[in-house]
């Protein structure tokens, strides 16, 4: 088993706690047992449903483990664990506004959506036909809608101008409405 040096400044003097990589596993379950609650009820009260907070709490829980793991330093695992979970909270929203804006643009949603699981089934369809697009164009469309990244960021990533990625991205999006539109198969 690996040994992890910690420290804890105390004061002005250094004290080497020596804590062997099991630190880890004890700071995970500390934080899961006085506030695991606490931290499910923070993040559904961002906006998650009750599956999405429950596999929030679980991500932070082994985020937090890793980092443990791997020596990082963390004085407070608690507020580490808030920060981390607010930031998971966050990214579901970008995600969701994401995933509205591309349905949007192919003209999904604009019925009404009384039902949830038709909105659920169009969003499976649109990420299943953008599985079917070209590597670039779809990769452009993850990079932008899933990962909310700039044309900018997306070329940098790529390899590509920017606008070369919006390219991609009008051909993708027009690929798209069509498929949709007229349940065209490959």
């Amino acid at each position: 088993m690996a040994v992890v040096t910690l420290a804890r400044v105390t004061g002005f003097e250094v004290v080497d706690l020596g804590a062997t990589a099991d630190d880890a596993d004890r700071i995970v379950v500390e934080v899961e047992e006085r506030h695991g609650q606490a931290l499910f009820g923070f993040v559904r009260r961002q906006g998650l449903t009750d599956d999405q907070a429950r596999d929030a709490v679980q991500e932070v829980l082994l985020r937090l483990w890793h980092e443990c793991r791997g020596g990082a330093s963390i004085d407070n695992p608690r507020g580490w664990s808030y920060r981390a979970i607010y930031r998971l909270a966050m990214d579901q929203h970008r995600l969701a506004r994401r995933l509205r804006l591309l349905s949007d643009r192919l003209n999904i949603g604009r019925r009404t959506m009384s039902d949830p699981a038709e909105s659920i089934s169009d969003r499976l369809a649109v990420w299943g036909e953008v599985d079917r697009l070209p590597v670039r164009q779809r990769q452009v469309l993850y990079l932008r809608y899933r990962s909310d990244l700039s044309f900018d960021e997306i070329g940098e990533v790529l390899g590509i101008t920017a606008s070369a990625g919006r390219s991609h991205a009008t051909q993708a999006l027009a690929t798209l409405r069509r498929r949709l539109a007229t349940g065209e198969e490959r």
